[in-house]
Formats: structure tokens, sequence, C-alpha cells
């Protein structure tokens, strides 16, 4: 009997998941993934907790599965956070999340002495605060000691992969991430590294997603109750390994993972990298299956904003909150909420910018204010898809929806009726470590490709369609109102920024 591991190293939680060959779900378990807020909205993860934490996963998973041997593992991560290890594998900072924009100065130094267009040209990226070379560079310019004794660059999915097997292999979809990566020739940019002192030897072999990498340690398998010798293969980026499990591998299919952020991914046969459209901010790198790439836009603060009103403000539950927003009207009776708690990425970056509620009066309930805060989120990604369209000349006729978002059927038809478009929800419980496994999957031999993985591991979906009554309205108040928030509030955001920096 098959069985195949898929270990998802994401912003909330850690977690592993075993797998038949039909992707039914054999053992699961899961561990906290913790963040430490620092003053300036600052972020960071540990990398010893976040190693700590697969471990423990690991051994529930390996006392659930008694002793059934496992045919392959391979990891998910978030990309962009970034882990520098010395030669004696200890860390030498903790590592800067990837929402974390404290580097903006950073990636203006390469707006400014490498220039937009040729970053753009070679990584398919556009320089920016996400991107994980700026993250190292800031540790270097403030532990230029430290940084001196340092062996190896790692991204999430590399280091925990490196603690299993001792190699240090990455996949192209989360290499891509650094901005360091060369898209067409699928190699580290030497030009790019150059440019930013970082010696070559100090990054991950790269191979695609879906080969072995290496096998567990004896050290490794004391640690994880994972069998020695038991084979690791490249993962992928955590939305994307989604995005795989959810069925896409062909061009022109859309995906928009609603967790923490909202990714909003198309595939496609060739990079989009047009100049014309580089102000936009668009990501085009690689895929994890069939050699294509895909362009993506995200929403950055997404789930985490209802997350933040349920602990900091309402105090409730979450399903009674959204159970309340039902009872609001369209347009959350005026209240506009601007979903910008950690900045703006797509369409045009802009790490200033801020959330807001704008409309309140002391006539609004909790009810409007969540349904105002769902709303706001599916209008922004409603933005980005049209601006996908524009830029890649493809009419997006359906959208694929995963994440913890799906349980919400209200919140799933508003995305609908907002979008104009059917969404469908596959029933994935856990589409990043499914595909994950599916990638371990097609390294063994076990799926014979992509299609296979796919055909054998399909899920239930549930469709909704659009109301074109509601879609109508929807659309009225964001063309007329909600566009028109960022750029009203934009100026001041900047205002609020430049004063704090002066009074802190």
């Amino acid at each position: 009997m098959c069985c195949l591991v898929g270990i998802d190293v994401g912003t909330t939680n850690c977690k592993a998941v075993a797998y038949d060959v039909n992707g039914e779900m054999k053992a699961f378990a899961k561990h906290k993934t913790e963040t430490y807020y620092l003053g300036n909205n600052w972020s960071e993860f540990d990398p010893g907790q976040l190693w700590s934490a697969v471990q423990d996963i690991l051994k529930e998973l390996s006392r659930q599965l008694k002793g059934e041997k496992i045919d392959g593992i391979a990891v998910a991560s978030m990309g962009a956070a970034g882990v520098l290890l010395d030669e004696n594998d200890n860390w030498i900072h903790r590592s800067i999340t990837w929402f974390d924009t404290r580097t903006k100065e950073v990636a203006n130094w390469w707006k400014n002495t490498f220039g937009d267009e040729k970053v753009y040209s070679i990584t398919g990226f556009v320089p920016n605060p996400m991107a994980g070379i700026t993250k190292i560079q800031w540790i270097r310019k403030r532990n230029p000691e430290k940084f001196k004794s340092v062996k190896h660059w790692l991204s999430m999915q590399d280091y925990i992969a490196y603690r299993l097997t001792g190699k240090a292999c990455v996949d192209y979809s989360i290499g891509c991430r650094t901005m360091a990566f060369d898209l067409e020739n699928k190699c580290w940019s030497k030009e790019i590294l150059d440019h930013a002192d970082i010696p070559m030897e100090m990054c991950s072999n790269l191979k695609p997603s879906g080969e072995l990498l290496g096998r567990v340690t004896k050290e490794a398998s004391v640690l994880t109750g994972i069998e020695a010798d038991t084979p690791v293969y490249t993962g992928g980026m955590d939305y994307v390994c989604g995005a795989f499990a959810s069925g896409l591998c062909e061009s022109g299919e859309v995906l928009s993972a609603v967790g923490t952020s909202e990714q909003i991914l198309m595939v496609t046969d060739n990079p989009v990298n047009d100049m014309k459209h580089i102000s936009t901010n668009f990501t085009c790198v690689n895929y994890v299956v069939n050699n294509k790439y895909y362009i993506a836009g995200q929403v950055i603060s997404s789930g985490v904003i209802l997350d933040w009103f349920h602990k900091e403000i309402a105090r409730e539950d979450v399903t009674k909150m959204i159970s309340e927003a039902q009872q609001s009207t369209i347009g959350a009776n005026g209240v506009i909420m601007l979903p910008h708690f950690r900045g703006k990425y797509v369409p045009g970056a802009d790490p200033f910018s801020r959330g807001a509620f704008v409309g309140l009066t002391t006539s609004h309930t909790r009810g409007d204010i969540v349904r105002s805060i769902l709303e706001g989120l599916c209008y922004e990604s409603t933005v980005i898809i049209e601006k996908l369209e524009e830029v890649t000349h493809n009419k997006i006729n359906r959208i694929h929806v995963v994440g913890g978002a799906v349980n919400s059927s209200f919140w799933m038809q508003l995305k609908a009726d907002i979008l104009g478009k059917p969404v469908i929800c596959m029933e994935v419980p856990e589409e990043v470590t499914l595909g994950a496994a599916m990638l371990a999957g097609l390294g063994s031999g076990i799926y014979k490709s992509p299609s296979d993985a796919i055909e054998k591991t399909r899920k239930k979906e549930t469709i909704y369609e659009p109301d074109p009554g509601r879609h109508r309205k929807y659309h009225l108040i964001m063309d007329e109102v909600y566009k028109k928030v960022y750029l009203a509030l934009k100026e001041t955001n900047y205002s609020i920024n430049r004063i704090l920096k002066k009074i802190n």
C-alpha cells in the first residue's frame, strides 16, 4: 500500500500528512508556527522552533502510521523567508518573515543600482521587500561579522530538507522567490549574486519539483521517528503545491489560495514579463509541473484580518461573526474595508499603504464590519484578477479556490457575486500537503505523470455561480467607491509612516 508524506512549513502552522495513492489521508499532525512580532511592524521566525515543530509532527505521524513504510516525502513551504547557517549548522539570525517589509530600502537599492527592468528580465521579479535576497542583505548589513561565517543560505523548504537529509537542495518554484534565480536558464543568476556580493556556493543546489534530493539520515531518523534512508523529493512553494493538488496543470487555469494571505496565480506556457507591465508588480516564475510557469499576485493580508478582528476587537467565535455578517446588506450598510494591513503588493506595490475602515457611523453593527472585511477582501482580489486578464490577454472564465475560506459558503458566494465568475471549491482539506505528496509520488514513480496524479486524487467540487443582480450592485460599489479609497488615503498613509519614523 502506497504511503506518501507532504510537509507544509506554513506561516500559521507546520503540518505533515500521509496519503495513499488516491489522496486519502492516512495520518495527520500539526504544530503552531511561532511568529515573533517586534517594533516597527517587524516580524521573524525562529528556525530552531520550526525544525522542532517539524520533528514533533513527524514523530506524531510516525506513531500514527505504526511502522508503515513511507514511499516518499516532499516539503512545501512559504517563500522568501530565509535561513542562514554557519559551518556548524547553527543559524546566525532569526528568519525575517516573508511579509516583513523592513527591507524596502534594500529593494530601492536594487532599483537604483541595478535597475527594475534588468532585474525583471532576469528573474521575473520587480525588486520589492518580499524578495528573499533583500532579507539576506539586510541581515548581512547589520551582522557583518556573523555573516562571514555563513555556509548555507536556505529558504524554508530546503532548510527542512537539509535537516532531514544533510543535502542543501531547493526546487525552482522556491528558488525563484529569492530574486536571484535566472528564469530562462533555470539556474542561479551570477550577475544578480555578484551585484549583491553573495557567493554562489552559499546557495542550495537547484532541481525541478518532484526529483530525489536525498534520503533521511540516521540522525534525522532519531529526531523524527521517520525510518532512515526514506527518500525525500523536492517539493514547491506552498500555494503552488496547493494549485497542483487542485488540478491545475494546464495554461490559463487560475487558482485563488485563501489563507493568511490570498495568493492568486494563473498557469502559463511561458514567462509573462513584458516590460510594459513591470509597474503592476506581478511575478511570473516557475510552476511545479509540466515545465510551466505562473503569473501571480497576492492580497498580503487576507484571513489574517479576520483573525485579527476576532482576537483583538470582537473576541467572538469566527463562525458567529460570519453568521452576523450574513444579516447585513450588500455593501455592509456603507462600510468599506481596505485590506492593506500589511501593505499593498499588486497591482503596483506600496509597502506604506495601510488598512482602513471607511464610512463608519454609530448605527453600524459588528455584522456590518465583518461583512465589510469579507467584501473588501473580495474587492481586492477582483481588482487583481481583472488586471491579470489585462496583462495576459486571457479572459478568465472561472476561479478555483482553496484554503480555509472554502469552509464558509457565505464567503465563497460573496466571492462569486463580486467576481462575476463561477468559483470552484475543491473538497481538499489540506491541499498544500497533498500537492507536496503528489510531487513525492511523481518522483517515486507512483504516478506516471502530473495528469495521472490529478486524476487519481481528484476530489468532489462545489461550484458557486454568481448572481447577476448582486454582481451589478457590487460592481457599482467597487468602481464608484472601493477603487478610489486607496488613492484617497495614499498621501495620508505616507504621512503617518513619515511621522512615526520621526517620533519613534
